[in-house]
């Protein structure tokens, strides 16, 4: 666990290793589907913010990263990748609020490790708003595209629902949701890989003078994936 915490700061300040290009032709029809599973979990959207929402004047912007556990390091390593048990993820992550408790959010990122780029977008909506008496009850659609790796294309969309309690300075939340993974290796005879697999997560929000800090774990599948972000939320 400290040590994935370490990947992530590292993530957050620098590419911490060469990227690498994937290499299709050596990849059995398992082999994709567990690059599929692995990348699905790691390229999903993570919100890494409470389900409060901004308000309309609100802002939620910062620098983040995920490092997801990878269980089929073998296909990763016949994908010409690297034979790997983590990927980390640095992003940029902007939320803003809209009216009636909408909150719309983004982010780019790409990976450390492999050549590939990613965008997200999400769509959140408080149905209870969090007040001295009841915590927030939101429900988020939200969806993810990676590119930039050549033959191989991955997709993703997930809805979430999500509970959090303001109290101050701090908001934790949890959430659960389902998320649908597509990917196709183009320029192969394998056929295209799609399934939805459920998803936990849970995380904490503190929100402190000219600084805001949030970090989140979440369960989808056999892997786990661990975010942290820095920036400003008003």
């Amino acid at each position: 666990m400290r040590l994935r915490l370490i990947s992530v700061v590292c993530a957050l300040g620098a590419t911490c290793a060469s990227a690498a290009d994937f290499s299709l032709g050596a990849l059995s029809q398992d082999d994709l589907r567990g690059l599929t599973r692995d990348l699905g979990a790691a390229m999903s959207y993570k919100g890494v913010t409470p389900g409060t929402a901004l308000g309309p004047i609100g802002f939620d912007i910062g620098v983040e990263a995920t490092d997801t556990k990878l269980e089929s390091s073998s296909a990763f390593a016949r994908a010409g990748v690297g034979d790997r048990s983590h990927l980390v993820i640095p992003k940029l992550h902007v939320y803003k609020g809209l009216p009636a408790g909408f909150d719309i959010g983004a982010f780019v990122g790409g990976t450390t490790e492999v050549n590939a780029t990613l965008v997200g977008l999400d769509l959140r909506y408080a149905i209870i708003d969090d007040t001295l008496t009841s915590p927030a009850l939101a429900a988020r659609i939200s969806g993810t595209r990676m590119t930039g790796t050549g033959d191989l294309k991955l997709s993703t969309g997930a809805f979430d629902v999500m509970v959090s309690k303001r109290f101050t300075l701090l908001t934790p939340y949890v959430g659960a949701g389902a998320v649908r993974v597509q990917s196709q290796a183009r320029g192969t005879t394998l056929a295209e890989e799609k399934f939805s697999r459920g998803r936990v997560f849970g995380g904490l929000n503190v929100n402190l003078v000219g600084a805001n800090l949030a970090i989140e774990a979440e369960k989808m599948g056999d892997n786990t994936s661990l975010s942290a972000k820095v920036g400003i939320r008003f």
